[in-house]
């Protein structure tokens, strides 16, 4: 694989952790708003992306780091909401 299409790879896989983090943020805020939600395929989701980030070489995916730090604090944060959300 080339320098060019490991950059392209690592620049979607950065577009897909950033529309992931927005989503999560989304379903945290309807959680806090007592909505229900449905993470139906979300662990599938995040499942592709580490597969994604994983192959990549160590060094190319380092440059994820920061980006997946921002992802599991917005999952976190999800996770927190859930437990901590008031009964329906």
């Amino acid at each position: 694989m080339s320098e060019n299409d490991e950059t392209a790879r690592v620049a979607m896989i950065e577009l897909v952790v950033e529309t992931m983090r927005s989503t999560v943020a989304v379903a945290r805020a309807l959680v806090d708003a007592g909505v229900a939600i449905d993470l139906e395929g979300l662990d599938r989701e995040v499942s592709d992306l580490c597969a994604d980030a994983v192959s990549l070489p160590r060094q190319v995916g380092h440059d994820l780091a920061a980006p997946l730090a921002r992802l599991l604090e917005e999952v976190t944060a999800l996770e927190f909401a859930l437990v901590h959300r008031s009964p329906p």
